[in-house]
């Protein structure tokens, strides 16, 4: 005897995924309360150039996100799922010259001297997809800029400020939620976007998937 149900069968539940390694990322969506798994994406970042150094770092962002969508194995992304997939890429602007992450303490010794006492544009590019068992949905791209001014420190300050924090991790070689006293002075703008995830173009997102309030 065969039996049917008119239970409707329940959907996936929608991953969201956070195409970073980067802790601010992951500290700003810890506290709106999402629940999310970190995957890196194998993406060469130095290779993605542009003239226009806001568009660089769109491209960039949007690089993150492609790498998930074309090579789903890699990453684990079964086509029986749904996900929503945030990725970030974020650099200080002085002109046409980024400041983006350093490889060495050197690189960081040169690049603070370039923007302490000097105010900088913060730009953060976000790109995120909606991708439903395997196929492409919905894609938003979206960009903030914040104004920072970071205080002139002495030779001293600086050497001691080179000594206690990693900041390779950081792009411009600060970061508001673990670097450190007060070498920056002024935001003008907003403030999560210079953490690197502005909450201003992401919360309209997040609430459109009913994933937060």
């Amino acid at each position: 005897m065969q039996f049917t149900s008119n239970k409707k069968p329940e959907e996936p539940q929608l991953n969201v995924l956070l195409a970073s390694q980067s802790a601010g990322r992951r500290m700003l969506l810890e506290k709106l309360g999402v629940w999310f798994n970190v995957v890196v994406p194998h993406v060469d970042e130095e290779n993605i150039i542009h003239p226009n150094p806001a568009k660089m770092i769109e491209l960039r962002a949007k690089a993150k996100v492609d790498e998930l969508i074309n090579h789903p194995h890699v990453y684990a992304l079964s086509e029986e799922n749904k996900y929503l997939i945030i990725a970030a890429d974020s650099m200080a602007v002085i002109g046409k010259k980024t400041f983006g992450k350093v490889k060495n303490v050197d690189e960081a010794r040169e690049m603070l001297k370039n923007l302490m006492g000097r105010t900088h544009v913060f730009i953060t590019a976000i790109n995120i997809v909606l991708l439903e068992f395997g196929k492409l949905k919905k894609r938003w791209d979206k960009k903030m800029e914040t104004k920072v001014t970071l205080r002139k420190m002495s030779k001293q300050e600086v050497e001691s400020y080179l000594g206690k924090y990693k900041l390779e991790k950081y792009a411009a070689c600060y970061a508001l939620n673990e670097t450190p006293w007060d070498l920056v002075i002024k935001i003008d703008g907003s403030y999560t976007n210079v953490i690197g995830l502005p909450f201003e173009p992401l919360l309209p997102i997040l609430r459109s998937m009913k994933l937060v309030v």
